[in-house]
């Protein structure tokens, strides 16, 4: 970035749908690092390498990469999305971005406001007022929305300012970080558009960021070229107290907003139900404290501040889909599944399956002889089962005369009436015809008003909008069942790898290997990683006499569907 920063564009956003003359677009020309000119059409471009490039031109480059991304984590090529953009946008602005859109090869089903996908991303006032404060690099706005309880978001009242954002709070750091190298260093680099005055935003950038979480943080900048003589190596320590004092006329103006939206919508404190903090810049502890001092409220902690405009913005597309899908009455409307452990569902008929239907699942689990587990049969999409029907539950017993892993076959057939037949037995069995093999055998009803269209949406509706609290906790328990499973297959290779064949000790170390590889990638692979374990580990237990088994870690099947 340092050798070429005039080919980097940012904050693409603040010119589309504007002029090149427009006071807004020169006092950016003023302040970016990239060189903008004047289009054939009066807009401003961007000049890179002697070509001229259109605002829609980039938006569209930027969007066609994102679906490229997208495109490799999903099994098919249909590109339906929901876009949220800021409350000051004009109606040429929009249409600018559904032309970029377009461009991309992007199909919009809705253009939705920033703070209503904020509102959707949090969803847990089901009826109420909800205060949205969202702040990013480039502006910020203030929103008081109703929220009802079939999700319908009404903006009661919003104001934003489009020159107010972060890179406001990161002029005023470099601006000081300047003084201090002309008190220091006695040479001012004001002059200095692209690489010195760059290398310092970059700088200034990261400082405000530790600070948002520590009370101090030194900037650090090795061979900093600032004087004839040749570099120096710069260091320039800011307190959290004085980065406050220094913006504190920019957080005077946005709590004089604050304390004005309140009044605009005739509100007090008591009408406000909750507050959504979105955007990196919500991060700042100054700002938060400016936003419960007016709003009185602790803010919302479910979504990150950087992901909840994206969050709403990809339910807001999900709903629109699953209002337009109509309901087969030979399709299970609902998926079918079971707790899978720790009150998470796992999938075993997924809805819209043509009924009649039969899926058979694995469920590993630690029973000695004799002993039994329960395992609950859930009608639902939400991915925690208490929020789900429950139609029953099955037994199963540990019939070998063993303790340790067993797994048992669960095989979930479903009729043109909605009679639910659960059949359980030993997979580990070879005679898979035995009459005795089959250890359980229930039928469940669905019933009729469990399947009106109405229920089912309102079932799918509150699944998606509780997906993104209830995901991050669900990854979690797969992790942590997952460094069980690790620590417990390592301990029996440390304690019995001398007694054990070598062919077996080799496929512990290799599945140990994989499982721990697997944590930093995603939980479906996280997840077949340490079933595959768990079957390794059977297998060594099966080497070890039923009075030395080594104890049991209560390893469940977790649920690892995202």
């Amino acid at each position: 970035m340092w050798v070429r920063p005039s080919d980097v564009i940012c904050n693409i956003k603040k010119m589309i749908g504007k002029q090149f003359d427009e006071s807004s677009i020169q006092e950016m020309m003023r302040r970016v690092h990239f060189n903008i000119t004047e289009g054939p059409g009066g807009e401003p471009c961007v000049d890179i390498h002697g070509l001229q490039f259109s605002p829609v031109e980039i938006t569209s480059a930027i969007l066609a990469k994102l679906k490229d991304t997208v495109l490799l984590y999903q099994f098919h090529h249909e590109s339906k999305v929901v876009i949220c953009v800021p409350a000051f946008f004009s109606k040429q602005q929009k249409e600018h971005i559904m032309s970029a859109a377009h461009s991309a090869g992007l199909k919009i089903l809705q253009l939705i406001d920033e703070s209503v996908a904020a509102a959707l991303s949090s969803a847990t006032v089901e009826n109420g007022t909800v205060v949205v404060f969202g702040m990013g690099s480039g502006s910020y706005s203030i929103a008081i929305l109703h929220v009802s309880p079939d999700t319908n978001i009404e903006i009661i009242t919003q104001i934003s300012d489009p020159a107010l954002g972060g890179d406001r709070f990161d002029d005023v750091l470099v601006d000081y970080f300047v003084e201090q190298i002309i008190h220091l260093h006695s040479v001012d680099i004001h002059g200095d558009k692209y690489a010195m005055m760059m290398m310092l935003a970059e700088a200034a950038e990261q400082a405000k960021v530790v600070l948002s979480s520590k009370s101090e943080v030194t900037l650090s900048i090795p061979d900093f070229p600032i004087s004839a003589q040749g570099p120096v190596d710069l260091n320039i320590t800011i307190s959290r107290i004085k980065f406050e004092e220094l913006v504190d006329n920019l957080i005077g103006q946005i709590k004089v907003k604050c304390q004005s939206i309140l009044k605009d919508a005739k509100m007090s404190i008591k009408d406000i139900d909750e507050v959504i903090l979105t955007g990196g810049m919500a991060r700042v502890p100054r700002i938060q404290r400016i936003i419960s001092e007016v709003f009185g409220h602790c803010q919302s902690t479910r979504t990150a501040p950087e992901e909840a405009m994206v969050i709403g913005s990809a339910l807001q597309a999900a709903l629109l889909v699953e209002d337009e899908q109509e309901l087969s009455e030979y399709m299970i409307p609902l998926s079918i599944g079971i707790d899978s452990g720790e009150g998470t569902f796992t999938r075993v008929i997924p809805r819209h399956t043509p009924v009649p239907t039969k899926q058979t699942v694995k469920i590993p689990g630690w029973l000695a002889y004799g002993e039994c587990k329960h395992v609950r049969i859930y009608f639902g999409e939400h991915a925690m089962v208490e929020q789900n029907l429950c139609l029953g539950e099955v037994k199963v017993a540990n019939g070998r005369r063993c303790q340790g892993c067993v797994n048992f076959e669960l095989t979930l057939e479903v009729d043109e009436d909605y009679v639910v037949k659960v059949t359980a037995r030993n997979a580990d069995d070879q005679n898979e015809s035995a009459d005795d093999d089959w250890m359980a055998c229930e039928a469940f009803q669905i019933k009729e008003e469990d399947r009106c269209k109405e229920r089912v949406k309102r079932a799918v509706k509150r699944a998606l909008l509780d997906w993104s609290m209830y995901n991050n906790r669900i990854d979690a328990s797969l992790r942590n069942l997952a460094r069980h499973v690790m620590n417990s297959l390592r301990d029996i290779v440390s304690a019995r790898k001398d007694e054990l064949p070598e062919n077996l000790c080799q496929d512990a170390v290799d599945a140990l290997i994989d499982l721990q590889n697997s944590f930093s990638r995603d939980a479906c692979l996280l997840k077949d990683k340490m079933l595959y374990a768990l079957k390794v580990e059977s297998k060594l237990l099966s080497w070890i006499p039923t009075s030395e088994s080594v104890g049991s870690h209560g390893a469940d099947y977790q649920n690892g569907d995202k």
